[in-house]
């Protein structure tokens, strides 16, 4: 895996559905609870034949600076 492609998130199962709609509208709340705007959240099938709903979040870790931590040149 490639730490910089956009491809490697790792999402994060939140919760399993019977029905869509229900769902969607706790994709809707994540959402609309989310202050920072970097949470993303998707509804993806999942079970027998496709006849549940999975939701899945991701959040992105804070990107820190990456450099030596020490400089050895005299």
């Amino acid at each position: 895996m490639d730490p910089s492609k956009e491809s490697n998130k790792k999402w994060e199962k939140v919760r399993i559905f019977n029905k869509y709609d229900d769902a969607n509208e706790l994709r809707c709340v994540m959402l609309d609870n989310d202050d920072t705007g970097l949470l993303e959240v998707k509804v993806r099938r999942c079970g027998h034949e496709g006849s549940q709903f999975k939701v899945k979040k991701y959040f992105p870790k804070s990107q820190t600076k990456k450099g030596k931590k020490y400089d050895n040149t005299p």
